[in-house]
């Protein structure tokens, strides 16, 4: 078999597996709900640097990777997910990221999930070429003739030989964070019903994450302690957190809290 068409078949195929899975982190990237260009550089601390900053994790709790780069400020912009059978670079991760305008990009590592076997027909000319030969004598008055002759015959066709491959697959994910600018410094949720029941009111934010080195952090506001007012005013849920935290930039505040059952009220200076 002419091994110029063995190189070809495989060069092609290699070629449509990188064709139906090229760049799969920017094919497959999903933003975030509202993170928009706009609303991606009004929320940012600072421009995006020349290149994102890359880490690597394995896959787990998507919770629990969100509130671990919270903590330290980070905010998802986006992610990509996706099972590809090529080798997905990072590289190929940190480009979507500045194309995004990412700070940082959360590589999670691949996790092979099966294979996959298949044949590639590869199909040939083939060219078959018979020899004839043949004499041929004739009889008459002026003596005997002899005559000699020979022919060529060309048969041109094809063969098809099926060359074996094996796709090895792989999940692949990473996410795309932004350092936010804070404000105030925390995230935080609604009440629940039965946090509700145990305050006796509808009122107040539950605190899920406080960002290092932001004004809640330095007022030693914590996880799970319940805000309830603003220099006076009730916080009514988490949409109101955020409106009155907006209102009150720059300026020294005065924070109600309950910490286990215990009222309790911080000063904190706000961020501009």
């Amino acid at each position: 078999m002419n091994l110029k068409f063995i190189r070809l078949a495989f060069s092609i195929a290699s070629s449509l597996l990188l064709v139906s899975c090229a760049s799969g982190y920017s094919s497959f990237y999903t933003p975030a709900t509202g993170a928009t260009p706009d609303a991606i550089a009004s929320y940012r601390a600072a421009p995006p640097p020349a290149m994102p900053l890359l880490e690597r994790s394995s896959p787990g709790d998507p919770e629990a990777i969100l509130a671990a780069y919270a903590k330290r400020g980070y905010v998802m912009i986006g992610h990509s997910m996706f099972n590809s059978g090529t080798n997905e670079s990072e590289s190929s991760a940190l480009k979507q990221g500045k194309s995004v305008g990412a700070d940082l990009v959360l590589v999670l590592n691949p996790q092979y999930t099966g294979s996959i076997s298949s044949s590639i027909p590869l199909t040939t000319p083939t060219t078959t070429t018979s020899y004839t030969t043949g004499t041929a004598t004739a009889y008459g008055s002026g003596g005997t003739v002899n005559a000699y002759g020979n022919s060529t015959t060309t048969t041109h066709g094809s063969k098809t030989t099926y060359i074996p491959m094996t796709v090895h697959r792989s999940d692949y994910g990473a996410v795309y964070f932004i350092k936010q600018r804070f404000n105030f410094g925390a995230f935080v949720r609604d009440l629940n019903d039965a946090e509700r029941q145990a305050l006796e009111t509808n009122q107040g934010v539950v605190v899920l994450t406080i960002v290092d080195d932001t004004p809640a952090f330095r007022a030693d506001i914590l996880p799970g302690d319940v805000i309830i007012a603003f220099d006076g005013a009730r916080v009514p849920n988490q949409d109101g957190f955020g409106k009155m935290t907006e209102e009150r930039k720059g300026k020294l505040v005065t924070v109600a809290l309950v910490r286990n059952g215990q009222r309790l009220e911080k000063a904190v200076q706000v961020n501009n």
